[in-house]
């Protein structure tokens, strides 16, 4: 191990998040000049060749981000996500409480499919139109879909690129996470809802009757649909290519194969091509993500992994072990960012998995810890930074930053109080 390179690597490191999560910041290109000052100082002390740092870049991962990216523009596109906003509201009747629980499930269905944030972009202002017709504040609709967002986050492998990097790198199918934790995401989803139906949305006033049936006179889902075909086929690929998900076990050529034949057929109905679709793709995001792979493989050539070859992990209680790791990692999720805590967790991860410890308890620590961490501060998470920045666009008064701060720290406590329950049980099995 070559501590002074460790610590200058983990300070080049520190100094690429700082610059992610500051303001007015050119975070891209200081990540990619990180990178490439990282691995190049890495490589002449330790005598590497640069090959072996890309060899560190995880481009399974990297292919099926961009590939799951243009199904995802493809979604946005055909409007299918405000199509089944607006379809909620109806089925609803306009009745405040079922459609504040029926827009959270599908806010968390959508999550564990599209990115978090794009699905904020795309329901939250329909929602906040559909609040101002019934005159009423859309701010706690607007906070349980963000808060929920998250849960949704966690339920499948290619929900969100912290997932895909976890499971493209220890090899987690879409069957292992349904098998592992869809019974806890879906209880810690029903407990959220639970507790802000009873502590919030009930404080809200009661919706005018008249308001509510010149709303649903008013709405027209079909004005939504600009293409009618295209719009079904659509709907009806991508819930086949979910199902593809989770009978295929290479995730990445499935999102690939299938991105690039919806791609071919909509042409026929948009004239867009895979150039013009490039453009709308978020390279910062993949760009970021590969220059996090080269640094944190220049922290592992410089002998990060040796720390836990030292470490007696069979001196320490497991149960104890879980819950700081647990705690640590949602508090590095929280006030760091999602995806440089994945990153650094996994060759620790790895290690205590060599270590003898369970890998589906460690897996349930690391995935949870990540996406309710984000939970904790409005700054955890890109979804709740998107939905705060939309609420004071659209004047929405009942919900800010102090807000959110309080509603979100005290309902991720609570979920994560139930997963430290969760993983005592899984002690106790094991």
């Amino acid at each position: 191990m070559n501590t002074p390179l460790l610590i200058l690597n983990f300070i080049i490191f520190a100094i690429v998040i700082i610059s992610f999560i500051a303001k007015n910041v050119d975070y891209l290109t200081i990540s990619l000049l990180s990178a490439f000052l990282s691995a190049t100082i890495t490589g002449i002390i330790l005598n590497i060749e640069m090959e072996v740092f890309l060899i560190h870049i995880e481009w399974k991962a990297i292919i099926f981000i961009f590939f799951m990216s243009l199904i995802t523009i493809i979604a946005v596109d055909s409007n299918i996500l405000e199509y089944l906003t607006v379809k909620l509201f109806q089925l609803a009747k306009g009745q405040q409480r079922i459609f504040f629980i029926s827009l959270i499930l599908l806010t968390t269905v959508l999550a564990a499919t599209i990115n978090d944030v794009v699905v904020i972009i795309i329901l939250a202002p329909v929602v906040i139109r559909i609040c101002h017709i019934l005159k009423i504040r859309s701010g706690t609709y607007l906070a349980g879909m963000t808060l929920c967002v998250k849960i949704g986050s966690i339920i499948t492998p290619f929900a969100s690129s912290e997932n895909i990097i976890i499971s493209t790198h220890f090899n987690l199918t879409t069957v292992y996470f349904i098998q592992n934790f869809w019974i806890v995401s879906f209880f810690l989803l029903f407990v959220s809802i639970f507790l802000m139906d009873r502590f919030i949305l009930k404080k809200e006033p009661v919706v005018d009757p008249q308001q509510k049936k010149f709303m649903l006179e008013l709405i027209n889902k079909d004005v939504l649909v600009k293409n009618k075909k295209m719009f079904y086929f659509n709907s009806v690929a991508i819930v086949i290519i979910v199902f593809l998900f989770i009978i295929l076990p290479e995730l990445y050529l499935t999102a690939a194969i299938s991105s690039l034949i919806l791609i071919l057929i909509n042409r026929k109905f948009t004239k867009i091509s895979l150039h013009k679709m490039l453009k709308d793709i978020e390279w910062d995001i993949i760009f970021f993500l590969i220059s996090l792979y080269v640094i944190v493989g220049s922290i592992l050539e410089s002998g990060f992994g040796e720390i836990f070859n030292q470490i007696p992990f069979e001196t320490i209680n497991p149960l104890f072990l879980y819950f700081i790791l647990l705690i640590t990692i949602s508090l590095m999720s929280a006030f760091v960012a999602n995806t440089p805590t994945t990153l650094i967790f996994i060759p620790i991860i790895e290690a205590l998995i060599n270590s003898g410890f369970s890998p589906e308890i460690l897996f349930t620590i690391f995935i949870f810890g990540i996406h309710l961490g984000g939970n904790m501060v409005p700054q955890g998470a890109a979804a709740h930074v998107t939905t705060l920045n939309i609420a004071e666009r659209s004047g929405v008064s009942n919900l800010n930053y102090k807000r959110l701060l309080k509603v979100g720290f005290t309902l991720t406590i609570i979920q994560l109080l139930i997963i430290l329950g969760f993983v005592y049980i899984l002690v106790l099995l094991n």
